[in-house]
């Protein structure tokens, strides 16, 4: 027990040095070893400090999950053993974003997405997210990727 309280207390002390040598003390809390007090010199500073509070249920993923194979504007594929499946789409305002569900039965499946830029004189294929194998038999495999410019994602 004595090993845990000195390694335990050499990680927490010193913390109000460095956080000094980053922030000034007059903008610093009291309570982490700046100057700074609420106006009635509470050092917790409650009046521009939240401190740590229950997260409201609105919060939780588990309840803010949705489920892209139910959105009304989904394309649903279906990828037999050993076949090939391409999808191309056409990215025409910069910051879209493209969102993707998908899960095997068993077994796993090749995922890669490509850029191809519209203005290019000579298109050529790069790679967004590497190919890669995913096993998605437990839990569909779910992402999403921000498109900074208009092109084709494939």
């Amino acid at each position: 027990m004595s090993w845990l309280k000195e390694h335990v207390g050499s990680i927490s002390e010193g913390y109000q040095e460095d956080l000094l040598q980053k922030i000034d003390a007059d903008d610093l809390p009291a309570f982490l070893g700046g100057n700074r007090t609420d106006p009635d010199d509470n050092p917790l500073c409650p009046s521009f400090i939240t401190h740590g509070q229950k997260v409201p249920k609105r919060y939780y993923l588990r309840h803010a999950e949705k489920k892209l194979s139910k959105a009304p504007d989904v394309e649903k594929l279906t990828v037999t053993r050993n076949s090939k499946e391409e999808r191309c789409f056409e990215v025409k305002e910069p910051g879209s974003y493209l969102e993707w569900e998908f899960e095997t039965k068993t077994k796993d499946i090749g995922f890669v997405i490509y850029y191809i830029e519209d203005a290019a004189e000579e298109p050529q294929a790069v790679e967004l997210i590497p190919k890669q194998r995913i096993d998605t038999c437990y839990e569909p495999e779910k992402g999403l990727f921000k498109c900074e410019k208009p092109g084709k994602c494939k």
